[in-house]
């Protein structure tokens, strides 16, 4: 009897709810008004979009001529000092006569290196016999961060020498140090062509 009563008094106070709801419900003012249903096309793409998006930097990493016989090794050092310590760099060795240009990729050393160069020595294979002027380029800053292969070892001290032209010879390997980050290399658009900025030999 109890749980019968307890059921009416719950029934009756859930229908008196339900009857306040109905009560306060207003209908909207403004009814939806259906879309017409239209035909899409995708948008129109351009056919060379990915050739122009694409395009890179003529500074960037370029391919290296063929090697024709015996190369010339060249284990190339650079102390990129305090502007530069950290960041991945383009190395280049451009024949002085004819232009040819080889060019390898450097890879970031530490960030916290202790001592510089902060990216380990690479090898770099040259066409020979030849003579070379050896310089680099920082990857993401190739027109205000670039060394060249000098007299100056230090470079703080460095004041921007003529850069050194090294004659090679096939199956021979040298040893260079950049370091000089003032010195005047051949423009971007001037790799392939013969020599022009200021360089020197060193007597052997």
């Amino acid at each position: 009897m109890k749980k019968a009563i307890f059921i009416v008094i719950c029934a009756g106070v859930l229908g008196l709810f339900a009857c306040m709801a109905d009560a306060t419900t207003k209908p909207p003012s403004v009814l939806p008004t259906p879309s017409p249903i239209r035909m899409t096309k995708p948008p129109t793409v351009d056919p060379n979009y990915f050739l122009t998006a694409t395009l890179v930097p003529f500074y960037t990493q370029v391919p290296s001529p063929t090697v024709v016989g015996a190369p010339a090794i060249i284990n190339v050092a650079l102390n990129m000092g305090s502007g530069g310590a950290g960041f991945s760099a383009n190395l280049y060795a451009q024949e002085v006569y004819t232009g040819k240009t080889f060019t390898l990729f450097m890879s970031a050393g530490m960030h916290t290196a202790s001592f510089l160069p902060t990216s380990p020595p690479l090898d770099m294979a040259v066409q020979a016999p030849g003579t070379y002027v050896i310089y680099a380029r920082l990857s993401n800053a190739p027109t205000e961060y670039h060394y060249g292969y000098t007299e100056c070892t230090i470079p703080t001290d460095c004041v921007g020498s003529p850069l050194i032209a090294l004659d090679v010879l096939p199956g021979e390997r040298y040893t260079v140090y950049i370091a000089d980050r003032k010195a005047i290399l051949p423009d971007n658009d001037k790799r392939g062509l013969p020599v022009t900025v200021p360089w020197v030999k060193l007597n052997p």
